[in-house]
């Protein structure tokens, strides 16, 4: 942290008020130090979901925000990631922290392929290919049960020994907090000002010289790493894989929180997520239900909030704190 010639602080290089750096800095100092004082079991596993939850819809939001492309086939990168650390852990004694490495080089490969193919395609061609693929490894995963365990469930050492559930909450953080740096330093750089060109007009772009197939694959490539990490952190985390990682059900509940925390913010989805996980634990009966809970909070915020809970701290809360500094 930093600051420029006017005396405005830089958080991770972006100016920002005073007043507002507090918030933040306070906002951290809070996540950091209460869960250990709090020393409630229950609390940690739902921060765990909030903030795993969060980092999987900023990936999410980087193509659906940017370049306008809704991957419904996010859930296939969140299992490559996860199967692919979870069988070299359970197969061969790899810890989880280096197979880590191994899984994001798959999900990443598999994101510069599926791009590849899917990104000549435009509007519903291409959300159709990306899930038809997501759908594929899906039944792979269950057919291949000699390998994989199937539906009988693979299970993979976790991460940390012992009960606690604390060092999962700190990694995990971590986790998130590393993503949403490195893709709010890449959105605010030459390629991020590329994503938001295409995402606005595609021929416009083209126009200016930009090269839309290339940036469009940066873009969606770089998305599939982060969900190939969550999913690294999903699988080591409770332990146990089944097939159902690359359902269509992760993906919705990823889009859910980027579109109601705010598409295009990155920053947007912990405030989404922290919103939905919240209600589906204050009303767990009602989980089964959560594709109507979706639409509805979908409905919700397009008629009060169209640019989702980050555009409701833009209106209401930022000037105040700005016009205090």
């Amino acid at each position: 942290m930093g600051k420029v010639g006017t005396g405005i602080p830089k958080l991770m290089g972006i100016p920002i008020q005073r007043n507002l750096l507090y918030v933040i800095l306070a906002l951290a100092a809070v996540s950091v130090i209460v869960p250990p004082i709090m020393a409630n079991g229950y609390l940690n596993t739902v921060l765990i979901s909030i903030v795993m939850w969060a980092g999987i819809g900023a990936a999410f939001d980087l193509t659906a925000g940017y370049i306008k492309v809704t991957n419904f086939g996010f859930a296939g990168f969140f299992a490559a990631g996860a199967y692919t650390s979870g069988l070299l852990a359970a197969d061969f004694a790899i810890s989880p922290f280096i197979g880590l490495i191994p899984a994001l080089v798959i999900a990443t490969a598999f994101g510069a392929f599926v791009g590849f193919l899917t990104l000549r395609l435009h509007g519903i061609f291409a959300a159709a290919f990306s899930w038809f693929m997501a759908t594929t490894l899906q039944y792979v995963l269950a057919a291949e049960s000699q390998y994989t365990r199937g539906y009988s469930g693979l299970v993979v050492p976790q991460f940390f020994s012992g009960i606690s559930t604390l060092p999962y909450y700190y990694l995990v953080l971590v986790m998130y907090v590393v993503e949403l740096a490195i893709l709010l330093k890449i959105v605010r750089g030459k390629p991020g000002v590329a994503f938001k060109i295409i995402g606005e007009d595609e021929t416009a772009a083209r126009t200016v010289g930009v090269n839309v197939t290339f940036y469009r694959s940066i873009c969606f490539t770089i998305a599939c790493l982060f969900a190939g990490l969550m999913g690294v952190f999903y699988g080591h985390y409770l332990g146990l894989l089944t097939p159902d990682v690359s359902s269509l059900a992760i993906t919705i509940q990823a889009l859910a929180i980027c579109y109601i925390g705010g598409r295009g913010t990155l920053w947007g989805s912990l405030p989404g997520s922290i919103l939905i996980i919240t209600i589906f634990e204050v009303f767990r009966p009602l989980a089964a239900y959560r594709f109507i809970i979706y639409g509805i909070l979908l409905v919700v915020v397009m008629i009060k909030a169209q640019g989702g809970l980050a555009s409701l701290f833009v209106k209401y809360l930022k000037p105040r704190l700005m016009s205090s500094a």
